[in-house]
């Protein structure tokens, strides 16, 4: 459907006949507005130095460093340090920075306006990554960068900060790596301390139930043994004394203990003197023959005889000691000796047959008791070897990084004075300049015409009407309007003017300079 307001192409050019005045007194105001701002503005010089970023020299398979953090948060750790309110008081104090802004501003509102003109920024490449064997993007380098309107103070400052960036980097990685050495050698002797206890528990322990250990376990087991063979070998021996008492008891009383007195040889034998004389011959004869013996058998009848004859003697007058009595009867003393001998040997190895026994009932408690601290001594030995593996590891990180052999930071291109400032950038200020007094020129125009209510134009007047007018009547010009004409073509002219002496003013300044710029246009000519 036709919209009966939509305008074509001669309305907005009469509407720019008619608002033209609001563009052309607005678009060179602020243009030339909009180029005194960009060439007012103070330069600002940047002085900047790279850094690059070294591997480690040693590979990491042979060698790990302790500083596992990137580079690239490093750089900002150091940033943070470097970038403190009171290093930037004193920098700023050296340098004798922003001497009007000292006067009126807090050391908060300095440190910040410091940071704001300090720059670190990382250079980038592709590299091909060892690990996976394809390329990858990796931080190589990054540059430190120092902003002031006074070249020689911004290299001065930008000296400084990648000087302290070096020294800091160096500072931090080795202390980082002596923090880490310490503390795992802190740990190691108090595992060690720990270690020495249990060694002193297990030492107590073994001295306390040094017989039932479990390496004593066989020993005592053997010695049951033993023990139980002797008691054996003990009880035999008992047996057979007992056997021999036995018989020496029953010979013992078959033997007079008094023999009668010695004949005289000019007395004839009495029956008593001639049994002892019997019995002294038969004690003596029994200890080469044995008893069937023709001598023994004749002996022993005609000794019954004589016993029977004489009878009980022991009280008789003149009567001796019968030494085979005395002799069967100390055999029979040393006999009994000996029992009681074996007696307590018997005691005595019993006792030790049931201490032994006792070792080896107490042999399971005393292995749990010992394993569980042989458990935690192993555990807690293996656990100060680890650490002093780590310790020694640590060492050479130290070492590695004091003789700067790890990942380092180089200096490749220090700062230097710089010629030209890069602020500001008043091409882009002018030009946004002028973009936006044309905006505002336009803007006015469109906003005049949109609070004129007026009706211009046959066509809107045949809109308003509902008809069309029969005839329109041009506009007739009187003198003062050709007058008044004249003078806004003056005054057009005028303004083309300016605005081209502004354009080379802009050129010669922001672009480069006129006679350059005429050499250069001259030297396109001659090669055409």
């Amino acid at each position: 459907m036709f919209d009966e307001n939509e305008k074509g192409l001669s309305d907005y050019l009469d509407i720019l006949r008619r608002r033209k005045y609001y563009f052309i007194l607005t678009f060179p105001v602020l243009a030339m507005i909009a180029i005194g701002i960009a060439l007012s503005l103070p330069p600002i010089y940047r002085s900047q130095g790279v850094i690059l970023i070294e591997s480690q020299e040693i590979p990491a398979d042979l060698v790990r460093t302790t500083v596992t953090s990137y580079a690239e948060q490093q750089i900002q750790i150091i940033r943070q340090r470097v970038l403190t309110t009171a290093l930037i008081q004193e920098a700023i104090q050296k340098h004798n920075l922003y001497p009007e802004l000292r006067q009126k501003a807090s050391p908060t509102q300095l440190a910040q306006e410091f940071r704001s003109n300090v720059s670190v920024d990382m250079v980038s490449a592709r590299v091909l990554d060892p690990r996976f064997g394809r390329a990858t993007t990796a931080n190589i380098a990054f540059t430190v960068s120092f902003y002031d309107p006074n070249p020689v103070k911004a290299q001065a400052v930008a000296n400084d900060l990648v000087t302290t960036f070096l020294s800091e980097n160096v500072r931090v990685r080795t202390d980082r790596a002596t923090e880490t050495t310490n503390f795992l050698r802190e740990e190691a002797n108090r595992m060690r301390t720990r270690v020495q206890v249990l060694e002193d528990r297990i030492a107590q322990f073994k001295s306390e139930f040094s017989n039932s250990l479990p390496e004593m376990l066989n020993f005592n087991l053997s010695m049951i043994e033993r023990g139980e063979e002797r008691l054996l070998a003990i009880q035999n021996q008992q047996a057979q004394i007992n056997d021999q008492l036995h018989l020496l008891g029953i010979e013992l009383s078959a033997i007079d203990q008094f023999l009668p007195a010695p004949i005289q040889s000019n007395q004839p034998m009495t029956p008593a003197q001639r049994l002892a004389m019997l019995q002294e011959e038969l004690a003596q004869l029994s200890n080469r023959y044995s008893d069937s013996h023709p001598d023994i058998v004749r002996l022993k009848r005609e000794i019954e005889v004589l016993q029977g004859s004489v009878g009980s003697t022991s009280s008789a007058p003149g009567r001796v000691a019968n030494p085979q009595y005395r002799q069967i009867s100390l055999q029979i003393e040393s006999l009994q000796r000996d029992l009681v001998r074996l007696e307590q040997q018997r005691e005595r190895v019993e006792q030790e047959v049931e201490t032994y026994r006792e070792r080896v009932a107490q042999t399971p408690q005393v292995q749990r008791g010992y394993d569980d601290l042989t458990r935690d001594y192993e555990s807690e030995l293996r656990k100060y070897n680890e650490l002093r593996a780590k310790e020694l590891e640590a060492e050479i990180a130290q070492n590695l990084e004091t003789e700067n052999k790890a990942e380092s930071f180089t200096l490749l291109e220090p700062p230097l004075a710089p010629t030209a400032p890069v602020k500001p950038n008043r091409k882009k200020i002018a030009a946004l300049g002028l973009i936006l007094a044309a905006g505002v020129g336009v803007g006015l125009m469109i906003l005049a015409e949109m609070l004129d209510g007026g009706v211009r134009g046959a066509k809107r007047l045949g809109e308003v009407m509902g008809a069309d007018p029969l005839a329109s009547v041009p506009v007739i010009m009187t003198k003062s309007d050709l007058m008044m004409q004249r003078a806004r073509h003056i005054g057009y002219v005028g303004i083309t003017v300016l605005v081209i002496l502004a354009a080379v003013a802009a050129v010669h300044f922001m672009v480069m300079s006129l006679d350059i710029l005429w050499f250069r246009v001259m030297a396109r000519i001659n090669l055409m």
